[in-house]
């Protein structure tokens, strides 16, 4: 695999400004992979002049060797590789163009940000793969009083206000809309209808993957809406009677198989894509990842790249350590039983992928990077995995070509090699319909006509750095304290315990008064109970704060709570709450007002 990304060569397209690919590059006597078909052609020439394909030729002719050569003699030629869901990180251009990512689509970043980049690497005043984007996530009003929305996210009440939003995205050239499964079906359709009107796609998450189909959306992100629609949840409420506060196992672990075929069949029969993200699956594929060899292959790129040293170490590390996070829980401290729910769900989500393409549905690879994984090699690993699931080489390959550039409405530029196509190209050293991980051995990228080096630079800069805050981690979620009961206790009180709630709990969380840890109870993700010693119950004010121990700094998501976008950087340690400790024999203590009217 190469090693480092043209930081020159991107250089130069910084002082060239739009004009910067290459006059004409030759990819001379190589086989090209059609991955409509799988067909191999051998003894290819692929000319590429400017940003585009000018010629594709196969009968041996000569082609006159003018401009950049690259002899492909014993390789094989493919389109770029397009990953149709990532969250773009202003680091993570080499990472995409150097793992043969010529073309990403961002499915939530700051909004201004993200046009903002979009535009600078049309015009070459800025690195990074060919960049599409979507609509802030559109989703409904919150349900909850703690709900905080990530910055990305926008509420959207009701079907006047879809349109009105919309016909603003749609007026500054978005090219996919992305919504949250919190936006009412009447505003789903008014989403759907004007996206229709604009050719652009609706992707997004859904409650139930029948809504989906209903309302007409294009892209399915995840496998969560799937196995909502075929949950058993008899054997699901059997199951969670026997587990312990607080772990709550995912539903694909209770798949009613035997609607399997219908949900499928409906979903290719309303032409629906689905992403089904394996590589981040919530803790469901970690042991197969294990097993896979992931966590050792993120680590050699990670830690042993020295030109790498720019991608922020808080980020590498929380990325490693989810190899061994399930859900809020670490493997190891999981219980058999629980350790075998994970295992099924997994082996469901196996058989559905492979049930969904032997339907004849269309998958799209896209990786969530960077939020739970390295961004371009999440991609690779996103491929091995669909393969595991019984899927063809072929039919990965497909993943992560020619269906994303169906899906967004680019199948006339992106996705194959054909003339007139994007001058995206990316030459392998051996067949990846043989083995999908032949996508790795990349010999050359050639991204907008430009032949890449393959190089990391160590002080690579992003000329627009992001303008928020670095999230890191997906289940490492910073603490915060809404209210805790009673407010108040009585000096020396021999049976005192202290709730607290708030959002970003784990099981590992840990209440601290004034200073002191407390034998904590982890209740949920927004609850904690603490027992309260007597010696620390001397006659003054003090403050209790929530921890949470080995934090990877930073966190995209607290399940349930969102982002905490609006408290800026944040870290292991939450908010300070208050609590007063009375002489004896005072007046009665009574609970917090919030506890009161629950």
């Amino acid at each position: 695999m190469l090693r480092r990304s043209t930081y020159f060569l991107l250089a130069v397209g910084l002082l060239s400004g739009p004009g910067m690919a290459q006059e004409r590059v030759l990819i001379q006597g190589g086989t090209l992979v059609d991955v409509r078909d799988g067909t191999l052609r051998p003894n290819t020439t692929v000319v590429v002049e400017g940003d585009r394909i000018a010629s594709v030729s196969s009968d041996g002719g000569q082609v006159a060797a003018e401009g950049v050569v690259i002899d492909a003699r014993g390789k094989y030629i493919l389109p770029g590789y397009i990953d149709l869901h990532v969250h773009y990180r202003d680091w993570a251009a080499e990472l995409y163009l150097n793992h043969g990512v010529t073309t990403a689509v961002d499915l939530g970043a700051p909004h201004e940000w993200i046009k903002a980049q979009r535009e600078g690497i049309e015009r070459g005043t800025v690195p990074g793969p060919r960049l599409f984007i979507s609509t802030n996530n559109l989703d409904g009003p919150p349900d909850a009083e703690d709900y905080y929305a990530r910055g990305f996210v926008e509420f959207v009440d009701g079907p006047e206000e879809a349109l009105r939003a919309m016909q603003r995205y749609v007026g500054e050239g978005v090219n996919a809309v992305k919504v949250y499964d919190g936006l009412s079906i009447p505003s789903l359709r008014v989403v759907v209808r004007e996206a229709e009107e604009a050719n652009i796609p609706v992707i997004g998450h859904f409650l139930d993957v029948r809504t989906a189909i209903d309302v007409g959306v294009h892209g399915v992100e995840h496998l969560n809406s799937i196995f909502s629609a075929l949950l058993d949840a008899p054997e699901q409420a059997e199951a969670l009677q026997g587990l312990r506060p607080g772990f709550l196992p995912r539903e694909a672990s209770f798949m009613d198989a035997s609607r399997m075929g219908g949900i499928v069949q409906s979903m290719v029969d309303a032409g629906l894509y689905l992403n089904p993200t394996l590589r981040v699956g919530g803790g469901l594929g970690a042991q197969r990842h294990r097993e896979m060899g992931l966590h050792y292959e993120d680590f050699e790129l990670l830690m042993n790249n020295w030109g790498l040293r720019y991608v922020p170490l808080r980020w590498k590390l929380a990325n490693l350590k989810e190899y061994q996070e399930m859900a809020l829980w670490h493997w190891a401290d999981l219980t058999q039983e629980e350790q075998e729910l994970f295992h099924r769900g997994y082996e469901n989500a196996r058989r559905l992928v492979k049930a969904f393409v032997d339907a004849g549905g269309k998958l799209y690879a896209g990786t969530d990077s960077a939020s739970m994984s390295v961004p371009g090699l999440a991609l690779h690993q996103e491929l091995d995995l669909i393969v595991d699931c019984g899927v063809s080489p072929l039919q990965a390959l497909q993943a992560a070509t020619i269906h994303p550039a169906e899906l967004m409405r680019m199948e006339d530029r992106l996705g194959t090699i054909e003339v007139g196509k994007a001058g995206d190209v990316v030459v392998l050293d051996a067949n990846p319909l043989e083995d999908i991980r032949n996508t790795r051995r990349i010999h050359r990228v050639i991204s907008r006509g430009r032949v890449l080096d393959g190089e990391y630079t160590a002080d690579f800069k992003n000329p627009m750095p992001k303008n928020d805050w670095e999230g890191s981690s997906h289940f490492f979620p910073s603490p915060r304290i809404r209210w805790a009961t009673p407010e108040a206790f009585e000096e020396g009180d021999q049976e005192a315990s202290l709730t607290v709630h708030g959002t970003g709990f784990i099981p590992y969380s840990f209440v601290r008064l004034n200073g002191e840890k407390l034998e904590t109870e982890f209740v949920s993700e927004r609850e904690l109970r603490a027992e309260v010693p007597p010696e620390l119950l001397e006659t003054g004010t003090y403050a209790v704060t929530v921890e949470n121990p080995d934090f990877g700094w930073g966190s995209n998501l607290a399940r349930g709570a969102g982002d905490i976008a609006h408290l800026g950087i944040r870290g292991p340690i939450s908010n300070e709450f208050l609590v007063l400790v009375k002489p004896r024999g005072g007046s009665t203590i009574y609970p917090h007002p919030r506890e009161q009217t629950r």
